[in-house]
């Protein structure tokens, strides 16, 4: 059954679950996890590697279509909007199916998805121009008193757009303003096509001051490493341990070629101010989990060993700073085991054709009931309270 079925079928009503339920975490209550650390690159062997790294890749990057090594996988530099209609398990996806199997199959479901309607988002642009560097120099600012309900502001702007693609200006007295609005709209078009983005200039100023620390960071180590690593790359694969089809598509891939070992960059932005806060941002949102996952796909479609998550983050906040972060060994090795948990829920829930949602958690029998508690900080001494005797009424 598809998931239009399943949701036509279940709705909000959820049919008597008693008997569903999900694995519990047990690794969150282990003191230290015992996992085969040499499956991971350490920390200062990592920076030996940079340390080597030149400014322009050393060796040719291999063909795209010789990392799929895995029977029914392939690798290719296909557009995000492929990416994300082609069939297969994602990490966001995975992510909710932790919380319960309703919470993926809602997710699942195109229709409830929000419609993202804005036209410039900081952090979505940030993401793009990190991998694309020369998106930077495409930032533009449209003239300031040049309003589309005039014909001197549309003159204007069709004059700032001619200069700006190049093109042979022309006499525009005789044009009325239906004509320079669809004139307009022609420039604007074009110049979408050819990657210029237009923003206000308040945006414009702190793009500036985050490219300036994506240039600067480090000594220069972000350009470099992006030069030398692979962006824009989907593998597609089998999971080998549930048969589901699963797909990834790091931000880029720094491979044993250039830097010696595989190693998965992943962008993100943050609005936190700082990094302890943006970690724990990082742990709210499951990145683990899309990590670990990265790097166990990555290696079972290329037949590669990836070894190492670096990830590099971006403030959308003042003050718009950037930062590089490796993962811990031991974080990834938990990232790993949530999404082989998050799997194995997402077979078992296909093939009962059954997606309970918060019910999951209670026991066998309770009907749905959870029993839960508050968080174990309500047990702090509350501080003692008195009202001195001048406050008190006669």
């Amino acid at each position: 059954m598809d998931q239009s079925e399943a949701m036509e079928r279940f709705g909000f009503e959820a049919p008597d679950l008693s008997g569903a339920q999900v694995e519990s975490q047990e690794m969150a209550q282990m003191p230290e996890l015992q996992f085969d650390k040499s499956g991971y690159t350490d920390f200062q062997s990592f920076i030996f590697k940079v340390s080597q790294l030149p400014d322009k890749p050393a060796t040719k990057k291999p063909a795209v279509k010789t990392l799929a090594v895995a029977k029914g996988s392939r690798v290719v530099n296909d557009k995000m909007e492929k990416y994300l209609a082609a069939p297969g398990e994602s990490s966001s996806a995975l992510k909710t199916a932790l919380v319960s199997p309703r919470h993926y199959l809602i997710y699942k479901n195109e229709k409830l998805k929000p419609k993202d309607d804005s036209h410039f988002t900081l952090g979505t642009f940030i993401h793009s121009a990190f991998l694309e560097p020369s998106k930077f120099d495409k930032v533009k600012v449209l003239p300031e008193n040049a309003p589309r309900n005039t014909n001197d502001g549309l003159i204007a702007l069709i004059d700032y757009f001619w200069r700006l693609l190049g093109k042979e200006q022309k006499d525009l007295s005789e044009f009325k303003q239906g004509q320079l609005k669809a004139e307009l709209a022609e420039l604007e078009a074009e110049a979408a096509e050819q990657g210029y983005t237009f923003i206000s200039a308040p945006d414009a100023e702190i793009i500036r001051i985050i490219r300036s620390s994506y240039r600067t960071y480090g000594g220069g180590i972000i350009p470099k490493l992006i030069r030398n690593g692979r962006t824009e790359t989907s593998m597609y694969g089998i999971d080998p341990a549930t048969g589901l089809k699963v797909k990834i598509r790091p931000d880029c891939m720094l491979l044993e070629e250039q830097i010696g070992v595989n190693i998965i960059l992943s962008v993100k932005t943050t609005s936190a101010s700082t990094l302890d806060g943006f970690m724990r941002d990082a742990a709210k949102y499951r990145y683990e989990l899309a990590e670990g996952m990265y790097l166990q796909v990555a290696s079972e479609i290329t037949g590669r060993k990836f070894t190492g998550t670096l990830m590099l983050i971006a403030q959308t906040v003042i003050p718009f700073q950037c930062a590089l972060i490796w993962l811990d060994a031991e974080d990834l090795e938990i990232g790993k085991y949530k999404y082989q948990q998050a799997m194995e829920t997402v077979r078992q829930a296909k093939e009962s054709d059954c997606y309970p949602g918060f019910e999951c958690y209670a026991e066998e029998g309770a009907r749905g009931i959870i029993q839960a508690r508050f968080p174990s900080y309500i047990k702090a001494e509350l501080k003692p309270q008195f009202i001195p005797e001048q406050y008190r009424q006669e």
